[in-house]
């Protein structure tokens, strides 16, 4: 988690905020271990605490999309103005500081619990396979929050799995006005694309992605993917490597790149490498089970159609029944 907050907020801001905990912290065990016995060490600490919070809200306003600024604030603002009075007024210190610590722990609880139920409903229609319904429960959040990106991302994502790739594809460049520095909406045009076949229109997309989060795996393992079907060999390898580098979180992804590297490598005329690739599929075919296990499910039909003719390729190679050839 701890990675993926400065993946999101790119090494500057996570210079930053590194920089910031580091001297609160120090700043903090100073005042313990030099003063604890000062009247006015409450105070300090107060001030300490006031700095980190303020200090975070500003890190994170930075990255956020206008929407998310306006519910840092509602979650932050009165929090850090009531640790100020505390600072202000030493008699009233402890509860002062107490209800502003309180209304920054219990604000993030109230402001996400009508979000949480509306996504909760929304997956209990998914699994019936109600995708109309579960649609509509994001049209009433999105009613109520519509400059909230994950929530169009969401419900793209319904879309895709419904077959309304032109409702998914509105709902992926909604994110993209509302937040364009993040990868996550480009990564959806892209896959919508490629979910279509439409692979030359899928490519800018994923650069963009990669572009905007270059340390995730899954921007450089969608744009390997994408080479590998234009036939970029070298480019594919290129972003197929990085992707592998990054980590992959399961062995059927770990499979698929593999299969990819193998059959860029031997488009490259160098067969040793892609007999390397293949000799790590046979000993982990393990991820060939998961696929299958995987487009069995009625909500991973876009994904069945999209790769299970390289999960098949891959199987047949492990198992012998095809030869390097087949990779051309």
């Amino acid at each position: 988690m701890v990675q993926e907050l400065f993946r999101w907020l790119g090494s500057l801001r996570s210079g930053v905020l590194a920089a910031l905990l580091v001297g609160v912290a120090l700043l903090s065990l100073v005042l313990q271990i030099g003063y604890s016995g000062e009247d006015w060490v409450l105070q300090a600490q107060l001030g300490v605490i006031w700095l980190l919070f303020a200090g975070l809200a500003l890190v994170l306003g930075s990255r956020l999309p206008e929407s998310g600024r306006g519910r840092l604030i509602l979650a932050l603002g009165p929090g850090l103005l009531l640790v100020g009075l505390g600072i202000a007024f030493p008699s009233l210190a402890l509860f002062f500081g107490g209800a502003g610590l309180g209304w920054m722990l219990t604000s993030q609880f109230v402001l996400r619990s009508r979000v949480r139920m509306e996504y909760q409903a929304a997956v209990r229609h998914l699994r019936q396979s109600e995708y109309a319904e579960a649609t509509a429960v994001m049209d009433t959040l999105i009613t109520a929050e519509g400059d909230v990106p994950e929530h169009y991302r969401f419900r793209a994502e319904i879309a895709r799995l419904a077959g309304k790739l032109d409702r998914a594809r509105a709902d992926y460049e909604r994110m993209i006005a509302l937040d364009p520095e993040s990868a996550a909406g480009y990564i959806g045009l892209s896959e919508v694309y490629a979910q279509q076949g439409d692979f030359g229109a899928a490519h800018p997309y994923a650069v963009d992605a990669v572009e905007r989060e270059p340390r995730l795996w899954l921007a450089a393992y969608n744009l390997g993917m994408i080479n590998d079907r234009l036939g970029q060999s070298g480019a594919a390898l290129k972003y197929l490597e990085a992707a592998w580098a990054i980590g992959l979180p399961h062995d059927r992804y770990r499979l698929l790149a593999r299969l990819w590297m193998a059959r860029s490598a031997y488009r490259q005329g160098q067969a040793d490498a892609a007999r390397e690739h293949i000799t790590w599929m046979q000993k982990h075919r393990g991820g060939i089970d998961d696929w299958l296990l995987v487009f069995e499910s009625e909500q991973a039909a876009p994904l069945r159609r999209l790769l299970e003719t390289d999960v098949l390729l891959a199987q047949q190679i492990v198992n012998g029944a095809a030869s390097l050839d087949a990779l051309g």
